[in-house]
């Protein structure tokens, strides 16, 4: 039986297998894929909405296909699906705090340790990194922190408007990408939040930090 995780999870490994590949049959196989789960998203009791997250994909070309006929099983399971998903992301250091049902995250790249992307979901936040992922990115990205929150989209804009003051947006990166590190993204969330200290800190897999 589907389930809405295991959907989300064979959707955005077909999109990500899309965003990495400069192929055009390589893409042409993951668009029919992602056709498959968006127009079987109402026979499994899910919307389009809920299955895609309202992630970026090639909604023309995906339907094209659905008017076709042209859907293409990829031959990954949902469990598959999930765990190839999460290996896309390196969470060895993650920092996890607040709580809440959505998330402002914050991820980067080893070869560019002073960058950071501060984005927010509502949904699974690797998924929503792997979905990121295109031919140009240049390493394995690496989540830097998770904080759970009920508005994340208010908490996303105070944090970039914070940074963005401070002159710290990188020109040209996109609408996220900022010169910032972990510790200044969380003395942020401190001064905008404080009732901060008595909230729960989880790093890497699960280890209770300080």
């Amino acid at each position: 039986m589907a389930t809405l995780p295991g959907q989300r999870a064979q959707f955005t490994w077909a999109l990500n297998q899309y965003n990495r590949s400069d192929d055009p049959n390589t893409r042409k196989r993951f668009v029919r894929a992602m056709a498959k789960y968006v127009a079987g998203a109402p026979s499994n009791g899910f919307t389009v909405e809920q299955v895609t997250q309202d992630q970026s994909y090639p909604v023309a070309e995906v339907n094209e296909v659905i008017a076709k006929n042209a859907a293409e099983d990829p031959g990954i399971t949902e469990e598959q699906a999930q765990r190839t998903v999460e290996a896309t992301v390196d969470c060895s250091d993650v920092m996890r705090i607040g709580n809440g049902a959505a998330v402002v995250y914050a991820y980067g790249y080893r070869c560019c340790p002073d960058r950071l992307k501060v984005g927010c979901t509502e949904a699974d936040t690797l998924q929503r990194i792997a979905a990121q992922i295109g031919t140009s990115t240049p390493d394995k990205p690496v989540l830097q922190m998770e904080i759970k929150t009920n508005d994340c989209r208010a908490l996303e804009r105070a944090i970039h408007a914070v940074l963005e003051a401070r002159g710290q947006k990188i020109t040209g990166g996109g609408a996220e990408w900022f010169k910032a590190n972990r510790e200044e993204i969380l003395t942020i969330y401190e001064f905008i939040n404080p009732s901060y200290g008595t909230l729960r800190i989880v790093t890497g897999e699960g280890k209770e930090g300080a």
